[in-house]
């Protein structure tokens, strides 16, 4: 193992006691990074030893590594450079914030032995960058989040010289600005990537962009996203109509979506009315394997005929987790207590549903009456978020604490209010609810922040 690892001439002179030089060895390559770099400062053989490149053939900073060092250009670079013209695989999933051009300069240096890179999950790489990386590391497999425009991602898509060896995990695109051409470029292109890209969130820049009403052009769009298999799909700003809603009904049956999410529509218009296309997206709904789904701003509540449908098809859905429906409700405590009355029912008949989230509904008391009622009958529901409601003294005290007292199963509250606007604290009530549902929580699960 030592003459492995170049380490035969340190041997006489380290002391490591009774211990094997061949277990020293390997307890040194499974020490997380940060950690291997200050064991180089135990002792001059330690560094020895540790300045064999081989020790640092892979850096990993994914999640699971260990490594609890901010990771930072400098820390990087360290790495790096006792790895130089050895090193093959980089991870950097685990960083919370690594701008791209340290990791473009990392490429330049090391890009001739690198086979592997992972790129942080924040920020995305722009296409300009990626095209950097991949030209520093020919032989290198990039896999990375990628933000740009319908155009610039189509050679991307292609893995088009010198991007041979693009894994696009994630794509935000955008900027297609009613250019219908460069979307059935974009669409036509998806397939080339099949497999590779999990999450896609499409938003237009122009909230007049009408590209996607365009039949041919939606058309074209779902059928290569489909082709493609992407699980997590989003769109923003995209003007979607009742009349799409066959469409998006034709990418819930293509049967690979797992989180699909409308947000921002941008023109005050309702994406769902009564009639036959929404009797069809439902029933698509119904049949999906959907475990997200969110519904952002689209005007759900102007037509409560439509919401029931909707809502219905979804109620004991068996594999829909989370429901995210952030829209104003109405204006009227009729239109709050029909929507409370259409919520109600997931929490009590949805066992696979764990998290409902209503933030900036402002369904007020009326609303949140039937939701909490519903409490003190469901074994199963987890998370519920009702953050920016105006709830008084009595309805929190008469209403919320004997629900939330009454149910077992809930593990996350949330009741914030305007508070980081207008520095409004909760009420001793919703507080005390906060902490009724956090003693429910272990410590590891990370849900006693909310209180």
């Amino acid at each position: 193992m030592l003459s492995q690892f170049g380490a035969l001439t340190v041997a006489q002179e380290a002391q490591f006691g009774e211990l094997p030089w061949d277990f020293v060895a390997l307890v040194f390559l499974r020490l997380p990074v940060d950690a291997r770099l200050r064991a180089r400062e135990v002792s001059r053989c330690w560094r020895a030893l540790l300045n064999e490149p081989r020790f640092w053939t892979v850096l990993d900073f994914s999640p699971g590594s260990g490594v609890v060092a901010r990771l930072t250009r400098a820390l990087l670079f360290a790495a790096g450079e006792r790895g130089r013209r050895h090193l093959h695989t980089l991870d950097v999933t685990g960083a919370k914030y690594l701008p791209a051009e340290p990791l473009v300069q990392f490429a330049a240096v090391h890009g001739q032995s690198l086979r592997s890179v992972t790129a942080p999950e924040w920020p995305p790489l722009s296409a300009n960058y990626v095209t950097h990386l991949c030209r520093s590391a020919p032989l290198c497999t990039l896999r990375c989040r990628v933000e740009c425009t319908f155009a610039e991602a189509v050679p991307l898509l292609r893995c088009e010289a010198p991007c041979a060896l693009l894994h696009v995990v994630r794509l935000l695109v955008h900027g297609f600005c009613n250019n219908r051409q460069e979307v059935r470029d974009f669409a036509a292109a998806l397939p080339s990537h099949s497999g590779k890209i999990k999450i896609l969130d499409v938003s237009s820049d122009d909230v007049t962009n009408d590209a996607l009403q365009n039949g041919a052009v939606a058309d074209a769009l779902v059928r290569g996203i489909a082709e493609a298999g992407v699980s997590d799909v989003s769109f923003s700003f995209c003007r979607f109509t009742p009349a799409s809603l066959p469409r998006l009904a034709r990418l819930l049956n293509a049967g690979c979506m797992h989180s699909f999410g409308i947000s921002d529509n941008g023109d005050w218009q309702p994406v769902f009315e009564a009639g036959p296309e929404l009797t069809t997206f439902c029933h698509a709904l119904r049949s999906s394997t959907l475990q997200k789904l969110v519904l952002a701003e689209v005007e759900l509540w102007q037509d409560l005929a439509a919401s029931g449908e909707l809502l219905a098809a979804l109620v004991n859905h068996p594999t829909l987790k989370e429901l995210s429906l952030p829209d104003f409700v109405g204006a009227t405590d009729d239109t709050r207590r029909a929507a409370g009355k259409q919520l109600a029912p997931f929490v009590t008949h949805s066992s696979a549903l764990q998290k409902l989230d209503l933030t900036w509904n402002q369904i007020g008391e009326a609303g949140l009456a039937p939701i909490f009622e519903a409490l003190h009958f469901s074994s199963t529901f987890k998370e519920l978020i009702v953050d920016h409601e105006d709830i008084s003294h009595e309805f929190a005290r008469d209403v919320i604490l004997p629900a939330v007292r009454a149910n077992t199963s809930l593990r996350r509250l949330n009741f914030r209010y305007y508070d980081e606007y207008y520095d409004e604290k909760l009420l001793p009530e919703l507080v005390e609810a906060h902490i009724i549902v956090a003693a429910r929580t272990q410590p590891d699960d990370g849900a006693t922040d909310a209180a």
